[in-house]
């Protein structure tokens, strides 16, 4: 039951985000944990795919394209988390480059002291 419960709870936060994340507006760590959650969750990923053919299904049956629901979503998650693997090399390469200046600039320091 305690499981259950814990699961609601997630799901109860997860929801939620659904407008946030058909939007693109989900900062990296909501979308990280957005994704996952969905991935694993039926009720949330049947949610996702409500959400997503009214925001979009409509207007793609009308343009008279043809509606995959489950490709189109499994390119949406996974592109989600191309963009996060992405934006976390690049963070890490950030820190790199801001721990050598930090560095450089210590023995450019110390150079002038000696």
């Amino acid at each position: 039951m305690g499981k259950k419960n814990k699961t609601e709870f997630g799901c109860k936060q997860i929801q939620p985000m659904i407008p946030g994340y058909l939007d693109e507006t989900l900062d990296m760590d909501s979308a990280r944990i957005f994704t996952e959650h969905v991935k694993k969750c039926a009720v949330c990923r049947d949610e996702l795919e409500i959400s997503y053919l009214l925001k979009f299904g409509i207007e793609k049956v009308e343009r008279g394209e043809t509606i995959n629901l489950t490709e189109d979503l499994d390119s949406m998650i996974s592109d989600t988390e191309e963009t996060m693997m992405r934006l976390t090399q690049f963070h890490t390469a950030v820190k790199l480059i801001e721990g050598t200046a930090v560095f450089m600039l210590c023995v450019c320091i110390l150079l002038l002291y000696i």
